[in-house]
């Protein structure tokens, strides 16, 4: 960057990059590279490491990232998910639980999941499990046909997603029924074909939501247009605008 165009790499730059070799699992050069940058790591680089490691799966490097974070931005809930899905991905429950304890001392709360669909001039507010919308039974009638034209598809919950110790079938019981799978489905059960299924969600959307969604755009040759708090996410066709990194 500065010896062929003369740009001074920022700390935006360095974030992206420890981001990039965090996703290709060479993790090792990321944690190498905040090392050797000409200023101290902030909380979003060590968030993108945290990342990194709970989807490669390195506990150790994901608890050191995740200390520092926890000095820097304590009250950051987002982190304290990061770190349990790790733990839950490893089996480490006693340590889930020791988590959980740790927010509820340190006044931490983990900010609640909500998806919102327009129809017809009307919001529609859905949240995981929701059992207040008045038409709760067809939707989640629908979801369950989608369950299983999806499952003939290829598609596998991902249920180490689930920050609780239960038994597999519950735990896909659990991701069934997310926030953006409701809306989802209430937007195609009430827009005609050919309109896209728009949805918004105040949080990034779950691994697993986002790949059911890819599924069920090809099953119902659907546009589905989800905004979560990263970016926009295209799907149509079993596919996603993201590439599947987001």
């Amino acid at each position: 960057m500065h010896q062929e165009f003369g740009v001074t790499a920022k700390a935006e730059h360095y974030t992206c990059m420890i981001d990039l070799l965090g996703r290709a699992g060479r993790l090792e050069e990321a944690e190498a590279l905040m090392k050797d940058m000409p200023f101290e790591p902030d909380g979003t680089m060590w968030g993108a490491l945290l990342g990194a490691s709970r989807k490669h799966g390195n506990t150790k490097l994901g608890e050191k990232a995740a200390e520092r974070i926890f000095e820097m931005e304590p009250d950051n809930s987002g982190m304290y998910v990061l770190l349990s899905n790790l733990y839950a991905a490893s089996g480490k429950w006693k340590n889930v639980g020791k988590l959980r304890l740790m927010m509820k001392e340190k006044g931490v709360k983990k900010v609640p999941g909500f998806s919102w669909i327009e129809v017809q001039n009307k919001v529609h507010t859905f949240s995981a499990g929701d059992s207040i919308h008045p038409e709760k039974d067809r939707i989640y009638a629908f979801l369950e046909e989608l369950d299983m034209k999806m499952k003939k598809a290829g598609y596998v919950s991902a249920t180490e997603m689930v920050l609780h110790d239960v038994e597999e079938e519950e735990k896909e019981h659990m991701l069934k029924y997310h926030s953006e799978k409701l809306a989802v489905a209430f937007g195609i059960l009430n827009m005609p074909l050919g309109r896209p299924v728009r949805v918004i969600k105040n949080l990034r959307v779950c691994e697993d939501c986002h790949n059911a969604i890819k599924y069920i755009s090809a099953i119902e040759n659907r546009l589905i247009i989800l905004r979560d708090s990263n970016r926009f996410h295209h799907f149509s066709g079993g596919l996603c605008s993201c590439g599947d990194y987001w």
